[in-house]
C-alpha cells in the first residue's frame, strides 16, 4: 500500500491536473512525411523544369534526368514529382521536405520610403492568407542598416502568426522573445482561433498604419543624414547581411524563395555611370587616369562582395525575387508616387540582387498580388531526385551539382550543389535555431536523443484546459558524445489546432552541472513537467528535445484531445501510471502567459508535489509480471456531484498494434467522491500476468449506474 497523507489530499493533488500529465506518448507517435532519418546518407535535390513559356514541364520521369555529383553521373535511387496545382498529392498531406514550398517575405526598411511598405504590407498580407497552398510554409523578416536581418516568424504553415507579423511591422518588438525559433511572434494571438482581423478597416488599420510611418519616417530621417557619408558602407552592409542569410538558409531542406521588398538603392556603386562628354574627351585623349574609376565601372570590392553573395544564395538553393515597390500606392492613396532618389539606377540594383541568386525583378508593384500568384503558378511542380554519394569528402565540403533534362524546350532550375553536414559547434545561432524549427515544422524524424511524451487535458475552471506535460529524457542518449561537466537541453513544445495555428507553446533551456547529475542522468533520466493552456479541440504536439552542446536531437509528434468540460459529457483521462520518483533529474518547467494574470509556474502543479509522497508520473513504465503497479485514474461526468456512485471498472491488456491479449487484473485502492465539476479520481492496482518483453497497453473501461461508459489506455513495457 502506498502511503499518502489522507485520501481527500491525494484526490485534490491528481485532480487538479497534476499528474495528469497523461497520454499522446511516444507510442502514439504519428509518422511525418518524411521517408528518410536523418542517419540515412542520401541527397535529395528538387527541381523545377519550365517550357519555353515559363510553365511548369508535367509529366517527365526519372529517365528523363541525367544528375551529376562533382562531374560524376549519379544512380537515381529515389523520384518524386510533386505537383500542387494537380493536388497529385492526399489533401492536408505535406510534400516531403525536400519538394516544400518556402517564402521568405523581406522587408527593406533602409532603402524604401514609409508609404511604400505601408502599400507593400498589405499585399504581402493577403498573399499570406489568401495566395499560399495549404502545405507551403512561410516566414517573416525585416532588414535594417542598423540591425541587419531580423526573423520575426520562421518557417511555418500558422497564416495568423505570419499575418499578425506583417500587420504589426514596426511598431514595436516581437512579443513573443520566449521562442528562440520564432513559431510564435505575437501571443495574444494564441487560443483566439481565426486568422486575426485587427488592421481590417476603421481607426485601429489607421492608428497602425500612422504608427508604422512614423516610425519609418524615424528610419529614415537617420538615414539621410547620413547617406552621403555611408551609402557605400550601407549598400555593403546589406550585401553582407544577405550573404549571411543565405549561408544561414542553407540549414532549412529545399528551394527558399526570397520575395524581397524593396525600392533599391544607388545602381551607380554596382554598374557605374555613363561617362561624361569631359570624361569621354579624357579617354580619347589617353588620359584615363583622370576619370573617377569606381564612378565610371562601379566599385569593384562591392561588386565582387554581391557576386559572392549571389554564389552563397544559390548554393543554399536561395532565390531572390526582387519586388519593386516605388510605385505602389495603399489603399485610396491617389498621389503620384514621388520621384525616385536615384532615377532607374535603383531598378539596375534591384535586377543585380536578384539576378545573381537566379531571380528576378517584379517591377510593376501596383499587381504585385498578380506577380505573386503567377510566382505561385511557376512553382507548383517539383522534382525531386535523390542519390547516395560516392564518398564523404569531410564536413562543410562543397560539390557541385548539375541537372540535365532529356526535354525539349526544357529549363532547369536546380541548385549548384550542396554542401556536407557541419558540425553543430560550427552552426551560428541562427543557424541552429533555423536547423531546429525545420525539424519541427516538417516533423523530420529524429531518434539521436529518443523521449517519451505524454499530455493530457483537465478542466481548469477556465475556457482553456490545462494540459500537464511530461517529457522523460534517457539520460546516457543524452549525454552521448557531450564532453566536459556543462550540459544544456533545450526543450520545445508546439500545439497546433486543426488550422495549423499555434495554440500555445512550451519553451526552456536546461543548464546541468554534470559534477552533480551526471549519476542520476545515467541511471535513469530527465524528466520535466510543464503546462499548457488548450480549449477545446483537437491538436497536433510537436517536442524537440536538443543537446544544446552536441547539437543531438529527439522529435516527438502526437495527437491530442481537448474535449469540453462544460457540457457536462463523460469523460475519461488516460491511466497515469506512479512509480517511485527513483534517480531521475526532475525539472519544473515555466509555462508561458499569452494573457495577463496567467499562472506560468508549472512547478506549483501537484505534479511535483508527488515526490513528496514518493511518487513520480511515468510516461511508459517498465512493468514486472505478477508485482502490483499503482495506477491513477482521472474521469469525468460520471454519477452524481457529491455522490459516491459505484463504477464498474474493466481492464484490457493489449498488444502494442491495438489487439486485445487478455483481460488485466484491477483493483480499486481509493476513491474520491464526484466534485462539483464533475471530477472523480480513483487510485487503482494493477498486477500484469506473465507477459513476453515487449511493449503494451493497459485499457480501463469505466461505467456508471445511468450506463454512461468511456474507455482509456496507457502504455507500459515489459522487460
Amino acid at each position: 500500500m502506498v502511503k499518502i497523507r489522507g485520501l481527500r489530499s491525494f484526490s485534490l493533488l491528481l485532480s487538479s491536473c497534476a499528474l495528469a500529465a497523461g497520454v499522446a506518448a511516444a507510442a502514439a507517435q504519428e509518422p511525418g512525411p518524411v521517408r528518410e532519418t536523418a542517419e540515412v546518407s542520401l541527397v535529395e535535390v528538387p527541381v523545377r523544369v519550365v517550357d519555353r513559356n515559363g510553365a511548369p514541364m508535367r509529366g517527365l520521369e526519372a529517365k528523363d534526368f541525367t544528375l551529376f555529383d562533382d562531374g560524376r553521373r549519379q544512380e537515381i535511387v529515389g523520384f518524386d514529382a510533386v505537383d500542387l496545382a494537380n493536388h497529385t498529392a492526399a489533401p492536408g498531406v505535406a510534400p516531403p521536405p525536400p519538394a516544400r514550398r518556402r517564402f521568405l517575405i523581406l522587408f527593406d526598411f533602409s532603402f524604401a520610403r514609409p508609404k511604400s511598405i505601408v502599400a507593400a504590407r498589405k499585399a504581402a498580407r493577403d498573399f499570406v492568407l489568401d495566395g499560399l497552398d495549404a502545405t507551403d510554409l512561410a516566414a517573416v523578416a525585416v532588414y535594417s542598416v542598423e540591425k541587419g536581418v531580423r526573423m520575426l516568424v520562421t518557417f511555418t504553415s500558422d497564416r495568423a502568426q505570419l499575418a499578425r507579423a506583417i500587420e504589426t511591422l514596426g511598431l514595436e518588438a516581437p512579443r513573443a522573445p520566449g521562442d528562440p525559433l520564432a513559431f510564435a511572434y505575437d501571443t495574444s494571438a494564441l487560443h483566439l482561433g481565426p486568422v486575426l482581423e485587427t488592421n481590417a478597416d476603421g481607426a485601429g488599420r489607421a492608428d497602425a498604419q500612422a504608427a508604422l510611418i512614423e516610425h519609418l519616417q524615424a528610419m529614415e530621417s537617420i538615414n539621410h543624414a547620413r547617406i552621403d557619408e555611408y551609402q557605400r558602407g550601407r549598400v555593403r552592409n546589406l550585401i553582407r547581411s544577405f550573404g549571411e542569410l543565405g549561408q544561414a538558409l542553407d540549414a532549412v531542406q529545399g528551394r527558399k524563395d526570397v520575395i524581397y521588398l524593396s525600392e533599391g538603392f544607388d545602381g551607380r556603386f554596382l554598374v557605374g555611370t555613363r561617362e561624361s562628354d569631359l570624361e569621354r574627351q579624357w579617354l580619347i585623349q589617353g588620359e584615363q587616369w583622370k576619370v573617377d574609376s569606381e564612378k565610371r565601372f562601379g566599385d569593384t570590392p562591392l561588386r565582387s562582395e554581391l557576386d559572392e553573395m549571389g554564389r552563397l544564395m544559390r548554393r543554399s538553393d536561395c532565390v531572390i525575387h526582387a519586388v519593386d515597390i516605388a510605385g505602389i500606392r495603399s489603399g485610396g492613396d491617389a498621389e503620384e508616387a514621388a520621384p525616385r532618389t536615384f532615377p532607374g539606377g535603383a531598378e539596375n540594383s534591384l535586377f543585380e540582387i536578384a539576378n545573381g541568386s537566379g531571380g528576378e525583378v517584379f517591377r510593376n508593384a501596383n499587381d504585385l498580388r498578380g506577380q505573386l500568384d503567377s510566382l505561385i503558378t511557376r512553382t507548383s511542380l517539383v522534382y525531386v531526385l535523390a542519390f547516395k554519394p560516392d564518398k564523404s569528402r569531410g564536413e562543410g565540403f562543397f560539390h557541385e551539382l548539375k541537372v540535365k533534362v532529356g526535354a525539349s524546350g526544357a529549363k532547369v532550375s536546380a541548385r549548384p550543389g550542396y554542401y556536407e553536414r557541419r558540425g553543430f559547434r560550427r552552426l551560428s545561432p541562427f543557424e541552429r535555431n533555423l536547423s531546429a524549427a525545420d525539424v519541427i515544422a516538417n516533423e523530420i524524424p529524429m531518434e539521436e536523443i529518443p523521449m517519451r511524451v505524454l499530455a493530457a487535458a483537465f478542466a481548469s475552471g477556465e475556457p482553456a484546459a490545462s494540459v500537464p506535460v511530461l517529457l522523460e529524457i534517457p539520460g546516457d542518449r543524452f549525454l552521448s558524445g557531450q564532453q566536459g561537466d556543462r550540459a544544456t537541453a533545450e526543450i520545445y513544445v508546439y500545439a497546433t489546432d486543426s488550422d495549423n495555428q499555434l495554440s500555445d507553446f512550451l519553451v526552456q533551456t536546461i543548464a546541468l552541472d554534470l559534477t552533480k547529475s551526471r549519476p542520476k542522468l545515467l541511471a535513469s533520466g530527465l524528466k520535466y513537467y510543464g503546462e499548457l493552456r488548450l480549449k477545446p479541440g483537437r491538436y497536433r504536439l510537436r517536442t524537440l528535445i536538443r543537446n544544446g552542446e552536441t547539437g543531438q536531437m529527439g522529435l516527438s509528434v502526437s495527437s491530442l484531445l481537448v474535449p469540453a468540460f462544460a457540457q457536462d459529457q463523460p469523460y475519461l483521462a488516460p491511466p497515469l501510471f506512479l512509480e517511485g520518483a527513483g534517480d531521475w533529474v526532475l525539472v519544473r518547467g515555466r509555462r508561458n502567459a499569452p494573457t495577463p494574470n496567467a499562472p506560468t509556474d508549472a512547478g506549483s502543479s501537484p505534479l511535483l508535489e508527488l515526490s513528496a509522497e514518493g511518487l513520480s508520473a511515468s510516461a511508459e513504465p517498465q512493468l514486472q509480471p505478477g508485482s502490483a503497479s499503482r495506477v491513477c485514474l482521472v474521469a469525468y461526468n460520471f454519477g452524481a456531484p457529491g455522490g459516491n456512485d459505484e463504477l464498474r471498472l474493466n481492464g484490457q491488456i493489449i498488444a502494442f498494434d491495438g489487439r486485445p491479449v487478455q483481460e488485466g487484473l484491477l483493483s480499486i485502492v481509493g476513491r474520491s467522491t464526484a466534485e462539483a465539476d464533475g471530477r472523480r479520481v480513483l487510485l487503482l492496482a494493477f498486477t500484469p500476468p506473465h507477459l513476453s518483453a515487449g511493449r503494451y497497453g493497459l485499457r480501463i473501461f469505466v461505467q456508471d449506474a445511468a450506463g454512461r461508459a468511456r474507455q482509456a489506455w496507457a502504455p507500459f513495457r515489459v522487460p
